[in-house]
């Protein structure tokens, strides 16, 4: 009942928050669905004092009540969606800039998060006068975050864009979901001071600009930017062409930090304070926690795998069940409930989202069906998370690239094993790296090597013609009709095969104590 109750409001929630991003409804729509509920929450009430004559002869007055309560939760949630984003809709939209775009613009403002250093430029989001521009600029010289510049160039609103593979991509929707509604082309700045930002960022960010500079010293390119992309989620650039590859053969999740690496992460914190007092282990697990995913940018990928791995600290902190399916919804709900426009507008939250929920719901009864592939290694383990989270994600990404890899299975299953020993081993390297280079060197050397595996194999699949194809666009509605007959199949492939009991075993799985 509890459940069902907090999976009609997120549902409700996340229908309004959708329609209104995309087909504007109004506060007064959403006012009129939150009093649509109150009504019906009120004739709930009377009917449960049998004030109201009901006919029992056709539903119970139970099965009714039960009805109109979570249809009161549904459509409340619904207007309460719609509600959030007309009104975080209305707190983005106002600005004092309007008036000087396409003009010359002197300005000053402060770097506010960390720049994205790419293969032949910088990108930097500056705060000022109350709104954030994302300002391109060149390799050097270089800028931090808190660094205060002034900026003279011609201040531009973003614009939507075809993609290579046909796609129009909504950059405006894209950036304001950032709260970037400017941009400016190569300005001229002139720096004014540092240290603007905030003091344990700022002390996060240059320890993260140190680390990743130890492990450059130590590996050689590409080698040292896919590592700190596994890492920490370092933004130096592979290359356009590695990049590229990277997508075709359908392994780009491994180039930025992803749920499945934050993962190791939170699993690697717990089981090093496992030793301690729960309270001092639950405490300095969650700070850890906090403080990496400050450190790695705070991007969706990675405030949706933390808010789970604290989740998962404050369940075993309490000793209740954990369940991880509702904690992913949770955890979603409080991201769209901060910045709704995430929601249809961030490929990367989607995308992130689609995964976890495939790897918890699907991956568990695939793993059911794959007793003939050796548990060694953690080998069915991985082979059923791939599987699950491919299935999921890949309407998803169809969707939005209309680029179908045709090797991504075997691709990752053959490089996803070995990403635990590269992070290890990587890790290692860039902290003793801070000791000495020649001490670093042997860790250095394991992790080169099996970077270079990873690249090799990248790199020589992607060459093939047939790695990648492109698909005609994808409707919405196509999306969501994918969807319901992937779940329809699945229900039909996984669950219904299964034996009562076995299937009940799996069920458990998923609520665990931690």
């Amino acid at each position: 009942m509890k459940a069902i109750s907090v999976y009609a409001l997120l549902a409700g929630f996340f229908l309004g928050v959708a329609l209104e991003s995309v087909m504007p409804l109004g506060v007064h729509t959403a006012l009129l669905f939150v009093l649509i509920a109150c009504a019906i929450f009120l004739y709930r009430i009377l009917l449960q004092k049998k004030v109201l004559a009901i006919d029992v002869k056709q539903k119970s007055p139970s099965n009714i009540l039960t009805a109109l309560f979570f249809l009161t939760l549904f459509i409340g949630a619904f207007g309460l969606g719609i509600f959030r984003t007309v009104l975080s809709t209305q707190v983005s939209a106002s600005s004092v800039l309007d008036i000087h775009v396409g003009n010359p613009i002197s300005i000053t403002g402060v770097v506010d998060a960390e720049p994205d250093i790419r293969d032949k430029e910088s990108r930097l989001i500056l705060s000022a006068q109350g709104t954030r521009m994302l300002v391109t600029t060149g390799l050097y010289p270089r800028f931090a975050y808190g660094d205060k510049v002034t900026l003279i160039g011609t201040l531009q609103k973003p614009k939507a864009f075809d993609t290579d593979t046909g796609r129009q991509f909504d950059y405006p929707a894209y950036l304001a979901k950032d709260g970037i509604y400017y941009t400016l082309e190569r300005p001229k700045i002139t720096f004014i001071s540092s240290g603007n930002g905030g003091a344990l960022q700022t002390k996060l960010f240059a320890f993260k600009k140190s680390f990743i500079e130890k492990i450059a010293e130590t590996i050689p390119e590409p080698y040292a930017p896919l590592l700190s992309g596994l890492l920490l989620g370092g933004k130096q650039s592979l290359g356009k062409e590695l990049l590229d590859d990277f997508r075709r053969v359908g392994i780009i999740h491994i180039v930025v930090l992803s749920g499945y690496n934050i993962t190791i992460v939170g699993e690697a914190i717990m089981k090093l304070f496992s030793f301690a007092p729960r309270a001092f282990g639950t405490s300095f697990g969650a700070g850890s926690i906090i403080l990496f995913a400050l450190m790695t940018g705070g991007g969706a990928t990675v405030v949706r795998a933390s808010i789970m791995a604290l989740l998962a600290v404050l369940a075993g902190a309490t000793g209740r069940t954990y369940d991880i399916t509702r904690a992913l919804f949770v955890a979603g709900f409080l991201m769209v409930l901060h910045t709704p426009s995430i929601l249809i507008f961030d490929p990367s939250f989607q995308l992130s989202f689609m995964a976890t929920l495939g790897l918890v719901t699907l991956s568990p009864l695939i793993k059911a069906r794959l007793l003939w592939v050796t548990e060694r290694f953690g080998l069915r383990d991985i082979v059923s998370a791939t599987f699950a989270t491919q299935i999921f994600v890949l309407p998803l990404l169809l969707y939005n690239t209309g680029q179908l890899s045709l090797v991504s299975l075997p691709i990752n299953l053959l490089i996803l094993p070995t990403i635990p020993a590269t992070m290890l081993f990587g890790f290692i390297a860039g902290l003793v790296a801070f000791l000495g280079m020649y001490l670093a060197l042997p860790f250095a050397g394991v992790a080169y090597a099996l970077l270079w595996y990873q690249v090799a194999l990248v790199t020589f699949v992607a060459s093939f013609s047939f790695a990648s194809v492109l698909v005609p666009t994808i409707s919405f509605v196509g999306l969501v009709c994918i969807y319901i007959v992937l779940v329809l199949v699945a229900r039909y492939v996984f669950v219904k095969s299964i034996p009562g009991n076995e299937f009940k075993d799996l069920v458990k799985e998923k609520t665990h104590p931690i």
